[in-house]
């Protein structure tokens, strides 16, 4: 049989609130709530889809603030976030302090590519929503995972606006958690 081999996805999964926006104008996100506290359904989610997961990719701003939070976590899911190893995209940040971590300023059009042709396990994206946008925008994500997050800000960053095409996209899965949120799970039509 002939044809490309498969390649591994890539993941976006990130929370919004309910009327679309990933942060507050200041790019805080006090809304979500300790990560602690999420439901043992939903934690057990999240770890799941980390131990399937062969490499994160994180914008500047995720990526340097992710690094500052997660060395010190002993929980299960910061060992996982601590083992996996990042790619941080970024034209500013020289380098950061986190394990298994390396920064790149290649355009995410001309890195992410390679790196879904590489061989392993899937890759995730976790924050930041001007990256997330470029991602989209560049058509790169195979499968969006959305928590809409039980809270309407008025105001902030939106997740995904400004696109220079609409994207039609087909919900695969959706999942209620008894501690509020709903996971959308969309796959490009």
């Amino acid at each position: 049989m002939t044809g490309q081999p498969a390649q591994r996805k890539l993941i976006l999964y990130m929370s919004m609130s309910l009327d679309g926006f990933a942060a507050r104008r200041d790019r805080t996100m006090d809304w979500l709530g300790d990560a602690q506290a999420y439901g043992a359904h939903r934690q057990r989610a999240v770890a799941e889809l980390l131990g399937q997961t062969g490499l994160l990719v994180l914008g500047a701003r995720a990526g340097a603030e992710m690094a500052q939070a997660w060395p010190s976590s002993q929980s299960p899911t910061g060992e996982l976030m601590n083992a996996t190893p990042k790619v941080v995209f970024s034209s500013t940040l020289g380098a950061v302090e986190w394990s298994n971590a390396r920064v790149t300023d290649r355009p995410v059009e001309e890195e992410v590519p390679e790196l879904k042709r590489e061989s392993g396990k899937d890759i995730v994206v976790f924050g930041g929503a001007s990256f997330a946008r470029s991602l989209a925008a560049h058509g790169l994500i195979d499968e969006y995972r959305i928590n809409v997050q039980p809270v309407v800000l008025g105001d902030g960053l939106p997740l995904l606006h400004g696109l220079p095409e609409p994207l039609p996209l087909k919900l695969v899965g959706s999942t209620a958690w008894a501690d509020g949120p709903i996971t959308q799970t969309y796959v490009p039509r």
